[in-house]
């Protein structure tokens, strides 16, 4: 979506730079607020797919209205609850049940994160200039789906996860070297 979505906007440099202060600002206050607030009220496995299916929804909005300026800006910023959302949790659930030290497990997460970042934009292009400009959100909101499956089969890691998040949090209170009993 980042990577693609300036193209049909055709905005200039300070337009797009405002859609996406917006879209930050969204990423930002959802990472630090909306993610644990959202954890604890549903739980994380039920944040999770129910950001992601909404997340999969906005990028299905984008790619039904690409034509329309207003909704695509409004959905790319709308869009960034989702990923920061998503971003949040999906770091915090990594990190919970990594089967490999902390940084480790981090720069690995980070690696398959950003992988698709670098070829993504040239890939949509491609997809918009052969078939149309709607593909490539078509194609980036099944990929969202189809990331709810392949999550859904992890289902018991995340409630382990979980746990192992609630363990952290009852101790987080306490003195460094304390031990309970």
């Amino acid at each position: 979506m980042l990577g693609y979505a300036p193209f049909p906007m055709e905005l200039d440099a300070i337009h797009l730079g405002l859609v996406f202060t917006g879209w930050g600002l969204m990423v930002a206050i959802f990472s630090v607020a909306g993610a644990p607030w959202l954890q604890r009220k549903l739980g994380l496995a039920r944040t999770l797919y129910g950001n992601l299916a909404l997340f999969a929804l906005v990028v299905f909005v984008i790619a039904a209205f690409t034509g329309s300026r207003p909704v695509l800006i409004t959905a790319v910023i709308v869009a960034g609850v989702f990923i920061g959302v998503n971003n949040t949790l999906t770091t915090q659930a990594v990190m919970m049940v990594a089967p490999v030290e902390r940084p480790v497990a981090s720069a690995a997460y980070g690696f398959v994160r950003f992988i698709g970042g670098g070829p993504a934009p040239f890939a949509a292009g491609k997809l918009a200039e052969h078939l149309n400009v709607h593909v490539p959100f078509v194609i980036g909101g099944c990929a969202v789906l189809l990331g709810i499956g392949i999550l859904a089969t992890g289902h018991r890691d995340l409630a382990r996860a979980e746990r192992n998040q609630a363990g952290a949090d009852a101790h987080a209170g306490e003195p460094a070297g304390a031990t309970t009993s």
